[in-house]
């Protein structure tokens, strides 16, 4: 398995526990990410407000992997179903690819996309 693979598993590994500290550490102030909205982020701060605003919209969250492969060296697709519990009570659900770009150790961008 690719070094990149690793580290885009692992993401989402922190990214189903909220663990906000080490997914900071996979970042720096050019990483990109683009939501499935369209709305865009630069750096690594940017990327954490969203991502703490995204996950305390939620009470329960988790990202299900249907597939996983390195579509070509550093950039990585997973397929996935996402399952919430929103702050209301409400169950939030869907499907959509991700896929993460990796390069010496960074997550470079990110690109959601739905399905």
């Amino acid at each position: 398995m690719s070094e990149a693979l690793e580290l885009a598993k692992y993401y989402f590994d922190l990214s189903n526990q909220s663990n906000f500290v080490e997914i900071e550490n996979l970042f720096d102030q050019s990483s990109t990410f683009c939501a499935r909205d369209g709305a865009l982020y630069l750096g690594v701060k940017d990327i954490m407000v969203m991502q703490r605003v995204h996950h305390g919209s939620y009470s329960k969250l988790e990202w299900i992997v249907n597939k996983v492969e390195e579509v070509k060296p550093g950039i990585i697709r997973f397929d996935f179903d996402f399952e919430g519990t929103t702050q209301e009570g409400e169950t939030a659900k869907m499907s959509g690819v991700e896929f993460v770009i990796v390069d010496r150790g960074i997550i470079r961008h990110i690109d959601v996309r739905s399905q």
